[in-house]
């Protein structure tokens, strides 16, 4: 059975309004889960605060027990022997453990010494040959004025966790912005799917105009020139839908390949290109974004490590006095299990106490913290400037861009008033096919006008979405 042009027509067109109404859809939010569960920078990103995070627990290891031995062999020989031995050979067997306490900034050493004397003596004076001498060491010290609560030495590990902030927050900036280059690709995605609609509905009303031109040549109604001119806009409508769909299938294979995911091929977008965002007021967006920008706790962040590390700095102004205690306990005897009875007590105790005259180390550390800081100062008062200005300007579009969309509406419904009036006329055989033509070009590139506006407009919000943070909490 041939199928004659208008069935044609009538079948592609129904086919296209099943295929519309059966399609699987992705919003965008869908999209953007998709795209933070497959691709692999969210994953690299959050692992910038957990490698700082890693380095932060290395620093503890200093709190960690040591523990240190040695063997020395020793040999003497003096160069007069008058009252000693001519000969002295000594091995020494010794252990310990130590170890620094953060709360208290207090060093605890402990030791044991296991010694063995072999002498060479004259027998008249009465010395054994070798004896064994065998000591049990316990030394404190506790700091009282620098270091005091052993603030010094957690200044690192304290340190450490402004730059795990840091990271945190650099990664989430560079995933949203991502997700903002990506976001951008799935509006273009929307925007290249309703131009293949407008131009979609184009051809047919260039291939109804072809028919009826066709009806009219072979009634003698019409010169030959009117049937080439409708055959030249078919030709026009299918060429610009060709080109406009290989955009939108090229831009959806990128899609499909950023989230991993092939039933993407199968997929069109769900978005309304033409809806309006609501907006809060300029003054309430300005004082939303210097509380919550990024950018600003990135800054804010720089600046507190800078003020504790001035801290650390100010701390080492201080006097350092120590509390230094040492208990030993010990015997000498010539028999090993005799030698183990450390019977031989003494007590060791006292202060220490220190002080660099000039500091001028300490002093140039500070001076110079406090110029770094008031530097970060001047940075996030310029960064602040600088969103502050970019949010104005996009406010300002983002609101213009409206009055513009509504006046493209308007624009839309006079084109299509004109259409019916010329086609009007075309048919009364008052007017040429021309102008109805050039006024169906009008209605399309009026509609396709208003979807590169509305395509504005929502690119204009997105970049407000990312300036303000909204796009990954």
């Amino acid at each position: 059975m041939k199928i004659t042009f208008p069935a044609y027509i009538f079948l592609a067109v129904l086919f296209n309004f099943i295929s519309i109404g059966s399609a699987q859809t992705m919003t965008r939010e869908e999209f953007l889960a998709q795209l933070k569960a497959a691709h692999p920078l969210f994953e690299k990103e959050e692992l910038s605060a957990e490698i700082e995070e890693n380095h932060r627990q290395s620093l503890t290891g200093d709190q960690d027990w040591n523990f240190n031995s040695s063997a020395i062999f020793s040999h003497e020989e003096p160069a007069v022997a008058i009252f000693g031995p001519e000969r002295t050979d000594a091995f020494s067997l010794s252990g310990g453990v130590d170890r620094l306490f953060w709360r208290t900034g207090g060093f605890l050493s402990t030791s044991l010494t296991l010694n063995r004397v072999d002498l060479k003596v004259d027998p008249n004076l009465g010395i054994p040959d070798s004896y064994y001498q065998n000591q049990f060491s316990v030394s404190y010290a506790h700091p009282l004025l620098q270091n005091k609560a052993g603030f010094l030495n957690r200044l690192r590990y304290n340190l450490k966790q402004f730059d795990i902030d840091f990271a945190g927050i650099e990664a989430l900036e560079n995933q949203e912005e991502f997700l903002a280059e990506s976001a951008a690709k799935f509006l273009e995605w929307v925007y290249l799917h309703e131009q293949n609609k407008i131009i979609l509905e184009r051809l047919k009303l260039s291939e109804e105009a072809l028919v009826n031109a066709r009806k009219k040549r072979e009634a003698n109604l019409i010169d030959e020139v009117d049937l080439l001119r409708a055959e030249d806009a078919v030709a026009i409508a299918k060429q610009n839908l060709v080109l406009s769909e290989s955009r939108f299938k090229g831009l959806q294979a990128e899609l499909a390949v950023l989230t991993q995911n092939n039933s993407l091929y199968e997929l069109e977008p769900e978005y309304d290109l033409y809806k309006f965002e609501v907006l809060p007021s300029l003054e309430e967006i300005i004082s939303d974004l210097k509380q919550k920008s990024r950018l600003i706790a990135a800054i804010n962040t720089r600046i507190g490590q800078l003020e504790y590390s001035r801290l650390g700095f100010e701390e080492t102004m201080e006097p350092s006095l120590s509390l230094l205690a040492q208990f030993n306990v010990k015997k000498a005897d010539e028999g090993f299990g005799d030698a183990l009875g450390l019977d031989k007590p003494d007590f060791i105790g006292g202060l220490q106490f220190s002080v660099p005259l000039g500091r001028r180390t300490a002093k140039y550390n500070i001076s110079k913290t406090d110029l770094q800081i008031r530097q970060l100062e001047m940075q996030k008062e310029e960064i602040t400037l600088s969103l502050v200005a970019a949010l104005t300007s996009l406010y300002i579009q983002i609101t213009d861009m409206e009055n513009i969309l509504e006046l493209n509406m308007d624009q839309i419904e006079s084109a299509k008033s004109k259409t019916v009036e010329e086609l009007k006329l075309y048919n009364r055989g008052r007017s040429d096919l021309t102008f109805v033509i050039q006024s169906q070009d009008g209605e399309q590139n009026a509609k396709l006008n208003y979807a590169v506006n509305a395509l504005t407009y929502h690119q204009l919000y997105l970049r407000y979405q990312a300036l303000t943070d909204a796009l990954l909490k």
